[in-house]
C-alpha cells in the first residue's frame, strides 16, 4: 500500500478544498493534475511515435513537481562535492531517469482505478525554509499518508522529498548509493540507474509481460 500510495498520489486531483493560491499545497495540486492529464494520454496513445511522446510528456510533468537537482545532491550525500561538474550531471541525470521511469511502470502495472482513489490535502507545516504538504490517499476502506517537503526557487514549490508511511524516497537511495558506490565507484552507480531506467521502459513496452507487484520497492542502484 506504501508505494502504491506513492504512486498513485501524484496522478490524482485533490478533493477537499483548494489551497490558497500560491501556497506549497496549490503547487501540488496543479502538479498532481498535470501528471494526470499527462498520464491519461500515455496509457491510451499506440505504441509507436505518439506512445513515446506521450512517455516523454508525463515524465516533464513529474518532474514539475520534483526538484531532481536537490534529490540527486540529497542522496548522494556527503560524496557530493567529490563528484566532477560532469559526473554531477551525469548523475543527477541517471537518478532522474530511473525514478520517472519506475513511476510510470509501476502506475501501469498497478491496475489502479483512479476513480476509487481519494487525495486529500491535510495541511501544511513549515519546517525552516522550507513546507511540508501532508496528504493522504484513501482507496476504499485503505489510506496512507503521503507527505512532499517543498523548497522555493526562482521557479516556484519543488519537492526535495517525498516520504509515504514514514519512509523517505532521498533517503531509500542515498541508502543504496551508499552501498554500491565504495565497491563500484560514480560511474557503477551511473550504469546502475540507467539498467534499472532500460529494464523499466523495456517492461512497459511488454503489456503481457510479468508484472512487478505495484508496491514493489523503487528500483533503486544495485550491484551487476
Amino acid at each position: 500500500m506504501r508505494l502504491l500510495a506513492l504512486l498513485v498520489v501524484l496522478s490524482l486531483p485533490a478533493v477537499a478544498a483548494a489551497p490558497a493560491p500560491g501556497s506549497a499545497a496549490a503547487a501540488v495540486n496543479a502538479a498532481n493534475e498535470r501528471v494526470r492529464a499527462a498520464l491519461d494520454r500515455y496509457f491510451k496513445a499506440s505504441p509507436g511515435p505518439a506512445k513515446e511522446k506521450a512517455r516523454a510528456e508525463a515524465r516533464e510533468a513529474v518532474g514539475a513537481l520534483l526538484d531532481f537537482q536537490a534529490i540527486a545532491q540529497a542522496t548522494m550525500g556527503k560524496h557530493w562535492t567529490q563528484l566532477t561538474a560532469e559526473q554531477r550531471v551525469r548523475y543527477t541525470n541517471a537518478l532522474r531517469g530511473a525514478m520517472e521511469a519506475n513511476y510510470l511502470s509501476k502506475m501501469q502495472q498497478g491496475e489502479v482505478d483512479v476513480s476509487k482513489v481519494r487525495h486529500e490535502i491535510a495541511g501544511e507545516t513549515r519546517q525552516g525554509d522550507k513546507v511540508l504538504v501532508k496528504t493522504r490517499v484513501i482507496t476504499g476502506k485503505d489510506s496512507a499518508e503521503v507527505d512532499y517537503l517543498l523548497e522555493r526557487g526562482k521557479k516556484g514549490w519543488k519537492a526535495v522529498d517525498v516520504i509515504t508511511e514514514g519512509v523517505s524516497l532521498v533517503d531509500t537511495y542515498r541508502d543504496q548509493v551508499n552501498k554500491l558506490l565504495p565497491k563500484k565507484g560514480v560511474q557503477g552507480v551511473i550504469d546502475a540507474l540507467e539498467r534499472a531506467r532500460k529494464r523499466l521502459e523495456e517492461q512497459q513496452d511488454k503489456p503481457t509481460a510479468s508484472a512487478q507487484p505495484a508496491n514493489a520497492p523503487a528500483p533503486a542502484p544495485t550491484e551487476k
